[in-house]
C-alpha cells in the first residue's frame, strides 16, 4: 500500500507536532541545582549536564545577545529573554553557557557564595567596575 502525496504531508505534519510537543515538554522540565562542587542541569531526577565550579570565569546578565553559535543554551522556557543568566567559562568548545532560573538575581548570588566557599572567584560585573573605580581615586 502506497501513499498518497496528501498522506505523507499529513503524516509529516503529525511528527512535527510530536517532535514540538516533546521539546517544549522536555525544556520546561529542566531546573537548575547548585552543588557542593558544580552547577548541574537536572531533567526529573537525572543530570544532564554538569558545569564545575573551577570552570565558570564569569556569571551575567546579557548586555548585548552573545553569537548564539558560540553558546550552550540550557534555558528552560520560551519567552525567558528577562531571566537570562550566561557563564562564561575557562574552557570548552562553547565560550558561553546560557541558563535561565526563575530569580536570576538570587540564582547568582548563591552561585557566587557557592563558588566562595569552595575557593573559587569569579570576576563578575560588580567586581570588576569596583576594582577599576578604586584605581582611579588613588
Amino acid at each position: 500500500m502506497s501513499l498518497t502525496p496528501v498522506q505523507w504531508m499529513m503524516a509529516g505534519a503529525a511528527a512535527a507536532v510530536i517532535w514540538a510537543g516533546l521539546w517544549y515538554w522536555f525544556r520546561t522540565r529542566l531546573r537548575y541545582v547548585i552543588g557542593q562542587t558544580s552547577l548541574r542541569v537536572v531533567f526529573g531526577k537525572t543530570t544532564v549536564r554538569r558545569v564545575p565550579f573551577e570552570e565558570i570565569l564569569r556569571i551575567r546578565k546579557p548586555r548585548r545577545n552573545p553569537p548564539w553559535r558560540l553558546t550552550e543554551n540550557w534555558r528552560n522556557g520560551f519567552f525567558d529573554h528577562h531571566r537570562v543568566l550566561i557563564l562564561e567559562r575557562r574552557t570548552g568548545w562553547f565560550p558561553w553557557f546560557v541558563i535561565t532560573p526563575a530569580r536570576r538575581y538570587e540564582f547568582r548570588s548563591q552561585l557566587r557564595d557557592a563558588m566562595a566557599r569552595n575557593g573559587v572567584e569569579t570576576q563578575d560585573e560588580g567586581g570588576a567596575e569596583g576594582e577599576g573605580a578604586s584605581e582611579n581615586s588613588d
